[in-house]
């Protein structure tokens, strides 16, 4: 990046203006030095710890943007699917969370938004459906649709309690249905690393087993994404065409859109500004945001602190902040990334690597690696006690249990003086993290509830306010996680759903998750509040009333 601020090569334009531009430029000289277009593009192992150990190791791993391992398997699945049809599966239940089941529901999305009538959903909630949690919510809803439920078939992408809950919950459903074991059996599609424990259990299950390498924060190019927005029905082999004209860029100095805007990422947030605001506008992909955001925390471990700003969620301009807008408006917001789909898949990939570089991190290095997750936190280890409240604010449905062992909160006595003392307790340089084990579903559950709610916050507060649904800790990495303070969300749930071969059903094994997610931040030294609702609706309901002023 010269003294030109556009950068377009492949379709993708990204478009900076000072100061961060300015950032920017002051580390390209070391991406240029450290030959970072050339290494990546070629999996140079030498460039961070966990390649190299995989290299040793003999396994592959998802490199960022490279689409080998998913072109090598377009004709089976291409056969997986015509057998589907076959057998009137036309319904995909994607069981995996992380950046990768994020980008499949991209890709399906987007393939759908040029085929259905314009504010016409497809009917059941579209071909593909991402099971991310372990909220019961979503798998009743599907349970008690006998006819979606039977033509359903069911791509397992995941290997951590969540997904396992799922596999045994859907396989209890198929019982259900009258399906015999052999026939459960093949509902199931399992894609996993070659000889993995998990994909050593699908094939002793009878499940259909598509190799792949070892997952990453990256992966929208690769089979973990593309084997279930194919066999949903998207036209995977397009997805890779588009991404591949791009790849050229990503190997060159100059012109090249995804070191440009790892460097924007990566140098802005050395130069203390580490949070990014992700913003979407009516031209860009659906839900694009929601896979950037989870897939640059991974990358930089933490080091970037992303925002979405769903539905107009309220971020303040401040020191450490800068906005990023996809498809948005060049030369007004401080970024601007647009082109075609499945060319930002890989040039976004491209430049979380790269951001993670600058950074110090290792943007390939397991999830399950990080320092801060502790085995110990499973499920399995988790108590099914959570201990007397310190209050519980209102009576019946709307009663709300408070629960922390924090001595400023514990001391607050209602609801109102607790937001307040939390709203408090938000540094200049800190956030706010809704945690929510709930139902994320924004038309059936409870995600539009808590959005509204993260905005509510995001005013009060006047600083940066993220929300994730219940999955192991409730955030990755290290100094943003020192910053932020914690408020959980769980809840009754209406109906819980049993596990096959397991004692307890997914709500139960998602209350024992929070309160290991719950002591997990306490033990980093975090302010952490865990409300726990009587009823969802009508508690989220009284949390709104009081976020927005109510008495």
């Amino acid at each position: 990046m010269t003294e030109y601020t556009p950068v377009a090569s492949g379709g993708v334009t990204v478009t900076a203006r000072d100061p961060v531009r300015q950032h920017a430029r002051r580390v390209m000289g070391r991406l240029w030095i450290d030959q970072v277009p050339v290494r990546l593009a070629s999996e140079d192992a030498t460039l961070w710890p966990s390649a190299a150990a995989a290299e040793a190791e003999g396994r592959t791993l998802c490199w960022p943007g490279q689409p080998g391992a998913a072109r090598a398997l377009l004709g089976r699945v291409a056969q997986l699917r015509a057998r589907a049809r076959n057998a009137g599966l036309t319904e995909v239940a994607l069981l995996g969370g992380g950046p990768p089941a994020r980008a499949a529901d991209v890709i399906v999305r987007h393939w759908l938004a040029g085929r259905e009538p314009p504010g016409r959903p497809a009917e059941g909630g579209g071909p593909l459906t991402v099971f991310d949690g372990g909220d019961p919510g979503p798998v009743a809803r599907l349970a008690a649709d006998r006819g979606r439920l039977g033509r359903t078939l069911v791509v397992v992408c995941g290997d951590d309690p969540d997904t396992g809950a799922l596999c045994g919950a859907f396989a209890a459903l198929f019982g259900e249905l009258g399906l015999s074991p052999a026939e459960t059996a093949r509902r199931f599609v399992t894609v996993a690393p070659a000889g993995s424990r998990s994909a050593k259990l699908a094939a002793e299950a009878g499940h259909e087993v598509v190799e792949a390498p070892s997952p990453t924060v990256f992966g929208a190019l690769s089979p973990y994404a593309l084997v279930p927005a194919g066999l949903a029905g998207a036209d995977v082999a397009a997805v890779l065409d588009a991404a591949t004209a791009v790849l050229p860029a990503l190997t060159r100095p100059e012109n090249n859109p995804g070191l440009v805007l790892g460097a924007v990422l990566g140098g802005t947030a050395r130069a203390g500004r580490g949070t990014v605001v992700l913003g979407g506008y009516s031209a860009a992909p659906p839900e694009l945001a929601d896979w950037i955001a989870p897939m640059l925390a991974g990358a930089t471990h933490g080091r970037l602190l992303p925002v979405v700003q769903h539905g107009g969620l309220p971020v303040l301009p401040d020191d450490d902040l800068f906005l990023v807008t996809v498809d948005g408006r060049p030369r007004q917001d401080d970024v601007t990334v647009s082109g075609p789909l499945a060319a930002q898949l890989a040039v976004w990939e491209y430049a979380a690597a790269v951001a993670g570089h600058l950074l110090g991190e290792d943007p390939l290095a397991s999830p399950a690696a990080d320092p801060a997750a502790d085995p110990a936190d499973d499920e399995a280890a988790a108590p099914d006690t959570a201990g007397e409240p310190v209050f519980v604010d209102g009576h019946g449905d709307a009663a709300v249990a408070a629960h922390t062992a924090d001595p400023d909160l514990a001391a607050c006595a209602d609801l109102p003086a607790l937001l307040d003392a939390l709203a408090w307790r938000v540094t200049d340089d800190g956030h706010l993290a809704i945690v929510a084990f709930l139902d994320p579903d924004r038309r059936h559950g409870q995600g539009a509830q808590v959005r509204r709610l993260a905005g509510l916050l995001a005013a009060r507060t006047s600083r940066p306010v993220t929300v994730t649904w219940g999955r192991r800790l409730p955030a990755t990495g290290n100094d943003r996680r020192e910053r932020g303070v914690y408020l959980m969300l769980t809840g009754n749930a209406a109906r819980d759903v049993p596990v096959a071969g397991r004692p307890r059903g997914l709500g139960a094994a998602q209350s024992a998750r929070a309160l290991a997610a719950a002591r997990a931040a306490r033990r980093g030294g975090r302010p952490v509040v865990r409300l726990h609702l009587q009823d969802r609706r009508s508690g989220l309901a009284r949390l709104l009333e009081l976020a927005r002023g109510g008495a």
